[in-house]
């Protein structure tokens, strides 16, 4: 291979890789305090696989989960886990109706959408999820939210899923999160 045709592939796959990763769906949260609580709202790149869908379809029922940490971060030392929550939702495909019911398991509203890309759009833009009371916490500290969401399969046995291990598996592990609580 030519020295000019080495150059322009490597110049090529320096782009290729640089536009990939420029418009790559990032999630991002912020919080803020309200009534001495603070709340976050999450935006999250959140997408359902072909196979879940198809699960969907079969009648299975997949669940939502984002895990909430809160870290006193510290210059020196250890860092200190102030309090961590879940957040959950359910996601089913009504049968008769052909529409997705989504109920959020800790306080049980529900919602009815119509099509799979109505369920993304609501998981994309989560608002207003309690996070901690502000008497907790220390004013002068530094404050780091962490959040982990994932999309698992429920009413599936372990060993079904031991013996799936080399297929597609319908479990995904999503975006992990990290932003400053205090502003």
């Amino acid at each position: 291979m030519s020295r000019k045709r080495q150059y322009l592939t490597l110049i090529s796959l320096v782009m290729l890789f640089w536009l990939t990763h420029s418009f790559a769906e990032k999630g991002e949260g912020r919080s803020y305090v309200r009534d001495g609580v603070y709340y976050s709202d999450i935006i999250l790149p959140f997408r359902l696989e072909p196979q879940q869908v198809e699960a969907l379809g079969a009648g299975l029922t997949l669940r939502f989960q984002l895990d909430f940490s809160i870290i006193d971060t510290r210059n020196w030392g250890i860092d200190r886990e102030i309090g961590a929550l879940s957040q959950a939702y359910s996601i089913r495909l009504n049968a008769f109706t052909g529409r997705y019911l989504i109920t959020n398991l800790n306080i049980g509203t529900k919602s009815d959408l119509f099509s799979t890309e109505e369920v993304e759009s609501f998981f994309s833009g989560i608002q207003s999820i309690p996070l901690v009371d502000d008497s907790i916490l220390d004013i002068e500290k530094n404050y780091r939210v962490i959040m982990e969401a994932r999309i698992e399969a429920e009413g599936i046995s372990q060993w079904i899923k031991t013996l799936s291990f080399w297929r597609e598996t319908l479990d995904t592990e999503l975006e992990v999160i990290e932003w400053k609580l205090l502003d």
